[in-house]
């Protein structure tokens, strides 16, 4: 039997701001153990992950309980946000579509997508993946297998579509996907495509939703309709080839085509671009962009001769955790608020990029088998 009724009914019981963290506190103690007796492998799990990491163990249930709350809202139409009519009507109608499929389909994603946290912070979606299927955690939940798959695949790749948009990730990161035996299936279909996808793009918005700290901005429907659009079209295009190597060479080059045309906004994103574009007049992804080649030109360079340098293997690397540390090469500080026309961009971040890109180049030279080698790079820094 479904249990999205006995999840609502819990979360419908609480009258308290999600904005207070004391109140989420008291949310954490007394509801907890409800879901647990709805699910007990699901807080089996966490009720372990204490004697791991027991901080980063509640601000994990903080932030599940939280995104569930946001969802909840949502599909009920009583989200107060500062996003327009169009972009909450877009959340609405689709949750209620994957509702429609399944009741459970995706609390199950907001119930499951950071379980491994406590366990590897760095990569905890691939640990909530392999901890879901190590420990059948999903095995006598009511849904379909290819439904299952979806969702494990989606978890376990969830923060891929948001770092594209962040610039932290490239379109090229997706070989990841297409890399990933166990999801051959849904790329094979166009339906089940089409699906993994909104799924991921939905998820993508309601996990920022889940932070307290965190802002979404009408914008972000824009960009990530689009991203969604392009790697779904990526993954038709490679559809009806059965040649694997053929398949990879295409899904690369229509991707390495897309990181070329996006990277002037990737290296934009030390500037905050991805938050803050278009939410006021002035703030246009052209002021951002010239802003780019203003710094450029300041240390005797322009965007021709940068790009270049980075123009082979800019697609291969896939930031961890870098946002912070690219805005204060960019400008010296760490700060959430956007840039004014008189900022001047340091010459550090394209530094920054040109130090990644060589690493790359000095490996992947004269060696065409790893010319479709992804580059992690993990950064590391204390909390806060």
């Amino acid at each position: 039997m479904p249990f999205y009724n006995e999840i609502k009914q819990i979360f419908d019981s609480i009258n308290l701001q999600f904005c207070d963290s004391s109140a989420l506190d008291i949310i954490t103690s007394n509801e907890f153990s409800k879901i647990m007796k709805i699910i007990p492998k699901w807080g089996k799990i966490f009720h372990n992950c204490l004697d791991i990491d027991k901080e980063e163990t509640y601000r994990t249930i903080k932030h599940i309980f939280r995104s569930i709350y946001m969802y909840f809202s949502i599909r009920d139409a009583c989200f107060q946000t500062n996003i327009n009519k169009k972009f909450i009507e877009y959340l609405n109608s689709n949750i209620n579509t994957l509702y429609d499929i399944h009741p459970d389909l995706f609390l199950v994603l907001l119930l499951y997508h950071d379980i491994g946290r406590p366990f590897n912070k760095e990569w905890h979606t691939f640990e909530s993946a392999l901890l879901i299927q190590k420990e059948h955690l999903i095995d006598n939940i009511n849904l379909s297998q290819i439904h299952k798959l979806i969702l494990i695949g989606v978890i376990k790749y969830h923060l891929l579509l948001g770092t594209i948009f962040t610039g932290e990730s490239s379109y090229v990161g997706t070989l990841s996907l297409f890399n990933d035996k166990s999801l051959e299936i849904i790329w094979d279909s166009e339906k089940y495509t089409e699906l993994f996808f909104l799924i991921l793009q939905l998820f993508t918005i309601i996990d920022i939703l889940g932070y307290d700290y965190s802002k979404i901005y009408n914008h972000y429907l824009t960009y990530y309709t689009k991203i969604k659009k392009h790697l779904i079209e990526g993954f038709s295009k490679i559809r009806e080839i059965r040649d694997i190597k053929k398949k990879n060479e295409l899904l690369f080059h229509t991707f390495h085509q897309l990181d070329t045309d996006n990277l002037k906004w990737r290296v934009a994103c030390s500037l905050r671009i991805f938050q803050f574009v278009s939410t006021k007049p002035d703030l246009t992804e052209n002021f951002y962009f010239k802003k780019i080649e203003e710094g450029l030109d300041n240390v005797g360079s322009n965007w021709e001769i940068f790009s270049e340098k980075l123009i082979k293997s800019h697609s291969l690397i896939q930031f961890k955790y870098v946002l912070p540390l690219m805005m204060i090469l960019a400008s010296g500080s760490f700060s959430r608020t956007p840039i004014d026309k008189d900022f001047i961009v340091n010459k550090n971040i394209y530094r920054f990029w040109e130090v990644c890109v060589s690493k790359v180049n000095t490996y992947i030279l004269n060696s065409e088998d790893k010319r479709f080698n992804l580059w992690n790079f993990v950064f590391q820094f204390p909390r806060n």
